[in-house]
């Protein structure tokens, strides 16, 4: 399945409009390529260079505790570019936070690779409040991604359940895009990876439990 950045406003500065990855489809670690250059979606160093041997230019790193595996990736992706004598930089990352750990970091550690192309929000990684009530760590995360994109000169997304109000527009402002499937429907490949995982580990506990119980 391929995702999209839609552009949430029409003015913004044309620098943090058009930027390559924001431009190509984004695709899940494992997904067929889509035959075009594109991003991938993935925090394995080794699947993002299967990606980018197959023409993925940029990697979406969704970071739940801390900042450290989009580090990593941003490591690893130097390393790729040597190998195949690619252009410094040539190879984008996209941040995206995805858990209240990831959040807080941005107070007192604010990423400063040179290949960081956007930085982004996915809310199922926060808790819903209750309806007609405002959320705090959702409201307060999102803010704090929407602050250091502006302080980085970044353009920033929103994916995730509740990311539009009601009537279409954003549910916190501040951002310029919105990471959305082929349905239209603001989600993003890190979660889908993300609920997989946690679907084959129960998989495998009761696998184990049956095992271990005959």
């Amino acid at each position: 399945m391929s995702y999209i950045f839609q552009l949430l406003g029409r003015n913004i500065r044309k620098d943090l409009v058009n930027r390559p990855a924001l431009l190509w489809p984004l695709v899940a670690a494992g997904d067929p390529p889509p035959g075009v250059t594109f991003s991938v979606a993935t925090g394995e160093p080794d699947a993002a260079g299967a990606a980018i041997a197959a023409g993925a230019r940029a990697v979406l790193v969704a970071v739940r505790d801390d900042l450290a595996p989009a580090d990593r990736m941003a490591v690893a992706l130097s390393v790729k570019e040597a190998e195949l004598g690619l252009a410094d930089g040539a190879l984008a990352l996209i941040l995206e936070i995805a858990g209240p750990g990831a959040a807080l970091q941005l107070t007192r550690n604010l990423p400063s690779s040179r290949r960081l192309a956007a930085i982004g929000i996915d809310l199922d990684g926060f808790g819903l409040g209750a309806t007609g009530t405002v959320d705090a760590p959702r409201s307060v995360a999102a803010g704090l991604v929407a602050l250091a994109g502006a302080a980085l000169g970044l353009p920033t997304y929103l994916t995730g359940a509740g990311s539009l109000s009601p009537s279409g527009a954003p549910a916190v402002s501040g951002f310029t895009h919105l990471l959305v499937d082929v349905e239209g429907a603001a989600r993003s490949p890190g979660s889908v990876m993300q609920r997989r995982s946690r679907a084959v580990s129960r998989f495998l506990v009761r696998h184990s439990s049956g095992e271990n119980s005959g």
